[in-house]
């Protein structure tokens, strides 16, 4: 498993395309068994500033597809930094983002082939 830098900019307070990136994920987990977890969540927001508190308990929690896919979006409220992967039966893909500097992505190189067409400037670590 390799890690992926993605450097791609949007205009959002969040400044990165965290929405994008999630929703990709999202689309090869498919409609099967699968779970978002976060280790990491720090930025501005009620909820996001949460699931830090929860954080400062556990390891990593639980979180529904639908909040991620809300707070992802980087407007209401947004990441500075974000921790968290995607487990399916198959497969386990890290992903977040990093002192607002960049998204990450950690995956299997043919899945994160699949992820990473989709954004502009990827680097390989």
């Amino acid at each position: 498993m390799s890690r992926y830098w993605i450097l791609d900019r949007e205009d959002t307070p969040q400044g990165l395309p965290l929405r994008k990136l999630v929703a990709k994920i999202r689309e090869l987990a498919g409609d099967g068994d699968f779970r978002f977890l976060v280790r990491r969540s720090q930025g501005y927001g009620a909820q996001i500033c949460l699931w830090d508190n929860r954080l400062d308990q556990e390891h990593e929690i639980p979180v529904s597809t639908g909040e991620l896919e809300r707070l992802s979006r980087g407007i209401e409220e947004w990441f500075y930094n974000l921790d968290a992967r995607c487990v399916t039966p198959t497969v386990t893909i890290g992903f977040g983002l990093h002192d607002s500097s960049a998204l990450f992505l950690d995956a299997p190189a043919a899945l994160a082939a699949q992820i990473t067409a989709h954004f502009k400037e990827v680097l390989l670590e």
